[in-house]
């Protein structure tokens, strides 16, 4: 995805996004989708003015909500002109670049947001947009079927993405296993990864689909998933979470209005039409093919967009997690956390 946008057709009709089409676009937020979609109406509803942001989101390229948002003129609807950072590798080089100003919002896990906003990162999360899909895959000759036989292992995290790590020591903490401490945690290129495994260097690696689903599907001889988030009640979490910058928010509150409301419709539209959203993606990149794009959305939780006290609400969850695993202090009530740390920009 080149910093226009996910392909050359989707940024031509994106310079196509002028003041004149503002009209336009406020009548498609209240298109027939947005009737049949939402069943209640947000009290603040954006005011159609024409507005150029710019967004950063990790692993850009392979995001079906985004792909969408552009290919299906979500942004469009909006009156939005979205440029996209060019990608980076996690969601903490998300969170840097949402630092040094290179972009208004950005988009990243919960459970990297977190440690970075308690540290004093001027930003405000608005959008849930989506469950994680994290994976724990093992070495099929290790052994290895229960979550505290990884103690004292070497456990693999491929792109250095601190939440799949995070979610994985959580899980653990739950069972009163000290992941933190008792397993050694080994950044490897993705690339390593699989020669490391046949190698023995490795006895299992945590990732996020979809590195993690092809991983587990081209390499079914040697890897299986002992455990993930796709399934129980983690699958009903939101992970991926769009932030906004406090300039940004104290500058033009509408404009997070316009973005949020842009990717909940994006999100859904994209939970409802998985086959769709998929060959969107595949047709913007060549890491992943059509065929398991689809595959992989299929057995993903439901794109479920969540907003105002529900998102505050799974952000103190998150908050209460981190405390467990010693990411945040426990001298603060998690709630309050989440309070300072959200903000429901779609109320009047």
């Amino acid at each position: 995805m080149s910093a226009q946008g996910p392909s050359s057709d989707t940024a031509f009709r994106r310079r196509l996004v002028l003041t004149g089409f503002a009209g336009l676009a406020v009548a498609g937020a209240v298109s027939a989708f947005e009737h049949h979609a939402h069943t209640h109406r947000p009290r603040k509803q954006p005011d159609g003015q024409y507005r150029k942001l710019r967004l950063i989101w990790a692993n850009a390229e392979t995001a079906p909500v985004l792909a969408v948002a552009y290919q299906k003129d979500f942004f469009t609807r909006y009156s939005l002109d979205v440029d996209t950072i060019p990608s980076p590798q996690n969601g903490n080089e998300a969170l840097d670049a949402l630092a040094a100003g290179k972009g208004e919002y950005a988009v990243a896990p919960a459970l990297t947001w977190l440690p970075r906003l308690y540290g004093g990162l001027p930003a405000s999360l608005v959008l849930g947009i989506q469950p994680g899909a994290f994976r724990l895959l093992v070495r099929r000759d290790a052994n290895i079927t229960r979550l505290d036989q990884l103690v004292g292992r070497r456990v693999a995290v491929p792109d250095k993405n601190a939440a799949d790590k995070f979610f994985f020591a959580i899980m653990m903490r739950r069972k009163g296993i000290n992941a933190m401490d008792g397993i050694t945690w080994t950044d490897m290129p993705a690339d390593n990864v699989v020669d490391a495994a046949r190698a023995r260097t490795i006895d299992a690696l945590v990732a996020h689909d979809p590195l993690a689903w092809q991983l587990l599907n081209s390499h079914a001889d040697l890897f299986s998933e002992l455990v993930g988030s796709t399934t129980g009640h983690y699958a009903d979490r939101t992970s991926l979470v769009l932030g906004a910058a406090h300039t940004a928010l104290d500058a033009d509150p509408d404009a997070a209005t316009a973005l949020t409301l842009a990717l909940r419709d994006a999100a859904k539209w994209a939970n409802q039409h998985r086959d769709e959203a998929a060959t969107l993606v595949a047709d913007d990149t060549s890491e992943v093919s059509a065929d398991t794009m689809r595959a992989m959305l299929r057995h993903q939780p439901a794109i479920n967009p969540v907003t105002g006290h529900l998102l505050r609400d799974q952000i103190a969850q998150y908050c209460d997690e981190l405390q467990l695993i010693g990411l945040l202090p426990d001298t603060e009530a998690a709630s309050t956390i989440a309070k300072r740390t959200t903000r429901n920009v779609l109320s009047g």
